[in-house]
């Protein structure tokens, strides 16, 4: 911990341009050790993941979470379970918003038996990875590229997140997946977001989104210096960064906004569960939110 704060010291008494170098240096070192890991873990992997292993990708892709093989499974399948819990069927029409490189694809790949997938992702080398790899074997699970600019994930990109329209029709889906994507937007780009779940979930339809969210308990941990995410720095309607050169790098928002973001759009909101992020007892580390369609 010590060596991690003296070289966030270093880090942040460099300048701007001397900070994108040392971004750009640690990512090209660990991609390189992560290249070398995949190469000697192969076999690994097959233990691991047995037929399903040609669909896992090689440690140095796996940019959406640890890269690690073991954790990449419990991942998934802690995330299967909670898609379940909150009345996944195997007849849905599912949308995952930040899809990723398969993470929480691959348990639903022998669930979704008569049910179908679309995944969304502005991170191009992810999902060119699933639509080799997966979309050959399991036709009813589809990915596609979304030009959507994040200055953290996809800085190139030509598309305000305020102004995205998903590619779907009006009640598509019966169940929306948002893992790990508000803690990487904007308040004003998440109400958009908002608008388009809502546009595209059915009546009766579900979501499960997962946040930082800011609330006196959270709030006192900071504070504490106990939580893993310095929240300090605001930015607006009271969400809070705690990079102030890479505000997207991890964002947290107030709870009462999000529960009212989703409330005026007549959908029903509850937290099912809050996570260690902020130093407090759980067992997972974001916060986790339910969603129910309109009119339920």
């Amino acid at each position: 911990m010590a060596n991690d704060s003296v070289l966030r010291s270093i880090y942040h008494s460099l300048s701007p341009q001397g900070q994108v170098l040392a971004r750009q240096a640690r990512a090209i070192a660990n991609e390189s050790r992560d290249v070398v890991r995949s190469i000697f873990s192969q076999r690994v992997k097959q233990t691991i993941f047995g037929d399903n292993a040609p669909m896992v990708p090689p440690l140095y892709l796996m940019r959406d979470g640890a890269r690690d093989y073991a954790e990449y499974k419990q991942n998934g399948l802690e995330a299967y379970r909670r898609f379940l819990d909150f009345g996944l069927r195997s007849t849905d029409r599912v949308l995952d918003i930040g899809s990723g490189i398969g993470r929480k694809t691959l348990p639903l790949l022998s669930f979704l038996t008569t049910g179908s997938y679309e995944g969304i992702d502005p991170i191009a080398h992810q999902v060119r990875w699933c639509v080799r790899k997966i979309t050959p074997r399991y036709p009813n699970f589809r990915f596609q590229l979304i030009d959507v600019w994040n200055r953290f994930y996809n800085p190139k990109g030509s598309v305000k997140p305020s102004e995205y329209i998903f590619p779907f029709k009006d009640e598509e889906f019966d169940f929306v997946i948002l893992g790990s994507v508000f803690t990487h937007m904007f308040s004003k780009d998440m109400e958009h977001y908002v608008d388009e779940i809502s546009r595209v979930l059915k009546k009766n339809g579900k979501g499960l989104i997962t946040c930082f969210l800011l609330n006196p308990e959270s709030e006192s941990l900071i504070a504490a210096g106990k939580s893993s995410l310095a929240m300090a720095y605001k930015y607006e309607n009271g969400s809070k960064a705690c990079d102030p050169d890479y505000l997207e790098a991890a964002v947290a928002h107030e709870q009462g906004f999000v529960l009212d973001m989703f409330a005026r759009r007549a959908l029903k909101v509850e937290i099912a569960q809050l996570g260690t992020w902020c130093g407090r007892k759980a067992d997972y580390y974001q916060d986790i939110i339910r969603v129910t369609g309109k009119n339920s």
